[in-house]
């Protein structure tokens, strides 16, 4: 056995020992009756639906008892009774945020997860940066109600926070093992992530926000909910606007504007059916910029990110107004789910829904950065790479169960994904005086189609045996991906002329094969679980690698037959009381995957094989003390590349990074955790500690010369404080983000990986910031 698989094993046995030795002697020192009693009553208790535990009260020497806070989401904070590793974030975590805190903000909770924004209270943009078990963003698997989010990749990908107002979100479901069986989702690697949005009321009411902030954050927000308008019919809509500047600059600017509204309604019928749909429309306009800096940038002025907001007349200086740069787009989904019950207690879930995103991502440079443009020194290029992306998928599941031993799923999943790009450079027509461009773009240097098609079958089983104790859910999934990708207009050199100019086709046709899933649950007893588990993932070809490759010389391009694979094990322990819940879990990740690597001063890209080695060990623990709660959420873990064909130095042939060498923009060890304090029903004060360790932020490129140093990222230490106030119908509240003020980096976008860090790659921090709010629901 690994020995640090093994240590951690010992570990976790030991502190469970710990804390039951200690609840055992507090139970006898308080004389509060019969253990077994006690216990069972507990298990009673933590079965119902919610997984809520009202605590009973504590008796003193007088006998008078002492208040006590009802201690909420004991089970969901460590994920008692589930196969694999799982957390679930409750609507009662999220009330700690304030109105309008992106989704991606509330991961901060789960262990394994390392989550970082430019916005105090996370962003849906590309400075948003989320980290599972020593994996970005787009090797997690993201779903909304169970509807695939797509791709997060940058240039024409989404984050699911942008498919629903967070203020319309019950709860999100977190497996960081990758093993849930049937999960619908292209990049799935590390785990996956389920945001849940809330189904309309049965009772007619309207709730409304507001709310207002550092850097001119601002808020407003109604949700109008009809009540049930027939048998079983109801539905609601709500819209939102969410206005915010620059937070980390000296002088905040470049206001960013958000648009949203969420539709849903549900029919539910007598049988047993229910039928769902719901809409999202979501439109947002950055005037922020990209938030892109080097780290010798930040160390120098931790308070600017290079753009500027005034126009000077002088083109060297005006390349960089902050109006060139951002990522306005709009995104859509809509969804219609079903469930219908049938004979032999069979039951039929079916879901077909449409994703659309329309964007761009702009850029400006100096005129004669392309001799292609015929632009001189003093004149400058704005660039915008124009990209849709259009997603129709079908999901459909049959399930059943029979006894102890056959509880049983098998379903599908089929999506086609169509995505364009194109880039276009157009020329200021007098940059000594305005910041206007011509309408006619002065060259396309590439114009890029996607169409991909992806399909996922998958079977499972679960048996339980000596009477429910011991739980085996195994099972297998099946993935198959094509993608067609064609450039018409394609350039090495982003040239005028035509004949620098190629057609660039390739082709990607490649299945998972049979992969296995299987997982363990036993308890112990009806307090302390240990769990287990392995699984086989594999993630669909991503867009870039299609691209990789291109040059008139390799045309067609080489098909791409192989997909990303990783294989992953987890090992764990649980322990649940009335008062605190404690879970212990480790895991490795061995992972074979295909890097696209920005080739230096060209448009296109090349494959460069590259896996890593991921192990850890992972904490979650809460615990309620009088009118006092605690949660802890912490991780500490090793993430290394496991390269190929590398040298006796660990250089590979392209690329930048080394074999064996810390993986970019993942911390060895995190931690989250939050003290409340609830004197009354009313009032609820909070803070919170947040740490990151250092990590490794850009490697030298061994084969370029003049290619500086190795850079790595310091920690930080951020401190959050919370106060809300509630009352029949109000509630009001302020949230303090950094409280100390500190400067730090927020993360590292991938990309870093494969270009020079003097084109930067490092999202600053939100600094101090405050935020008022206010709800009422009638």
């Amino acid at each position: 056995m690994n020995p640090h698989l093994n240590k951690a094993i010992k570990f976790m046995i030991l502190l469970t020992t710990a804390q039951a030795t200690i609840a055992n002697a507090d139970v006898e020192t308080k004389n509060v009756g019969n253990v077994k009693n006690n216990l069972a009553s507990d298990a009673i208790n933590v079965a119902s639906s919610d997984g809520n535990v009202a605590a009973p009260p504590v008796i003193d020497s007088n006998d008078n008892q002492v208040q006590t806070v009802e201690v909420k989401g004991l089970e969901e904070a460590i994920g008692f009774r589930a196969v694999r590793a799982n957390i679930k974030i409750t609507k009662e975590d999220i009330t700690y945020y304030p109105p309008g805190v992106s989704a991606d903000k509330v991961l901060e909770r789960v262990s394994g997860i390392q989550q970082g924004s430019s916005n105090a209270f996370g962003g849906s943009t590309f400075d948003s940066t989320i980290n599972m078990r020593g994996f970005e963003k787009d090797s997690i698997g993201f779903s909304v109600d169970g509807i695939p989010n797509g791709r997060t990749t940058l240039g024409g990908g989404s984050v699911p926070s942008r498919y629903f107002d967070s203020s319309n979100l019950t709860s999100v479901q977190v497996s960081q093992s990758a093993g849930e069986i049937g999960a619908p989702t292209n990049q799935a690697l590390a785990g996956q992530i389920n945001y849940l949005t809330a189904d309309p009321s049965n009772i007619f009411g309207i709730n409304a926000e507001v709310g207002y902030g550092s850097a001119e954050t601002k808020r407003a927000y109604v949700l109008f909910n009809t009540g049930e308008l027939a048998p079983g019919l109801k539905a609601y809509i709500s819209a939102s606007r969410n206005l915010s500047q620059v937070s980390y600059v000296i002088n905040p600017s470049g206001t960013n504007t958000l648009n949203h509204v969420d539709f849903k309604a549900v029919k539910e019928f007598e049988n047993g059916a229910d039928l769902k749909f719901r809409y999202s429309y979501n439109d947002i306009n950055e005037r922020s910029a990209a938030n892109v800096v080097t780290l010798n940038s930040f160390n120098s002025n931790p308070n600017v990110d290079g753009y500027t907001d005034s126009w000077s007349k002088n083109p060297k200086t005006d390349v960089n107004y902050r109006a060139f740069y951002g990522n306005p787009r709009t995104d859509k989904m809509a969804y219609i789910s079903g469930t219908l019950p049938l004979p032999y207690n069979i039951l039929l879930d079916i879901k077909a829904y449409n994703a659309h995103q329309d964007g761009a991502g702009k850029f400006a440079n100096l005129g004669n950065t392309y001799t292609a443009l015929n632009g001189l020194t003093n004149s400058i290029y704005y660039r915008e790479n124009d990209y849709y992306t259009n997603r129709n998928g079908l999901l459909a599941e049959l399930s059943g169960s029979d006894g102890n031993y056959f509880a049983w799923r098998i379903g599908g999943w089929v999506e086609k994904y169509q995505a364009n790009q194109e880039r276009n450079f157009y020329l200021l027509t007098n940059p000594v005086q305005t910041q206007d461009y011509s309408s006619i773009s002065s060259l396309t240097s590439s114009n890029l189609h996607w169409h991909d098609k992806t399909k996922l079958f998958y079977a499972a089983n679960t048996s339980k045996f000596m009477d429910g104790q011991l739980q085996i859910n195994y099972g297998v999934t099946y993935l198959q991906n094509s993608v067609d990708f064609n450039a018409p207009i394609y350039s090495n050199t982003a040239s005028k002329i035509s004949s620098n100019k190629f057609n660039y086709i390739n082709q990607a046709n490649a299945n998972s094969g049979i992969l296995p899933k299987f997982g363990a649950l036993y308890s112990i007893n009806p307090t302390v679980q240990i769990f287990t588990g392995f699984s086989k993932n594999a993630a669909s070809i991503s867009d870039p690698t299609v691209q990789a490759n291109a040059a008139p010389a390799t045309t067609p391009g080489i098909p791409i037959s192989q997909m990303d694979t990783t294989k992953a094990w987890d090992l764990g322990i649980r322990k649940k009381g009335s008062q605190y819940s404690i879970g212990l879990q480790s895991f490795i990740i061995h992972a074979e995957q295909t890097f696209a690597s920005d080739i230096a001063t060209t448009l296109t890209k090349q494959n460069i094989p590259e896996g890593r080695n991921v192990k850890g060990v992972e904490v979650n623990y809460k615990q309620g003390i009088g009118n006092w709660s605690l949660y802890v959420a912490g991780t500490v873990q090793q993430c290394k590349y496991n390269l190929s064909g590398v040298d006796a130095s660990g250089n590979p042939s392209a690329g930048f990074i080394r074999n064996n060498s810390d993986c970019v923009g993942i911390a060895n060890k995190n931690l989250f955790s939050e003290v409340s304090y609830q004197p009354s029903s009313a009032l609820k004060l909070a803070g919170t500690v947040k740490v990151k360790s250092s990590m490794a932020g850009y490697y030298a490129n061994p084969n370029a010369a003049n290619s500086g140093v190795d850079e790595t990222v310091s920690g930080v230490t951020l401190l959050g404080l919370n106060m809300s106030y509630r009352t029949s119908i109000h509630t009001f509240g302020i949230n303090v983000e950094n409280l100390t003020n500190k400067h730090y980096i927020s993360g590292i976008a991938p990309e870093l990986e494969s270009s020079s860090s003097a084109s930067g790659r490092y999202f600053i921090g939100a600094p101090r910031t405050f935020y008022v709010w206010y709800k009422v629901g009638i």
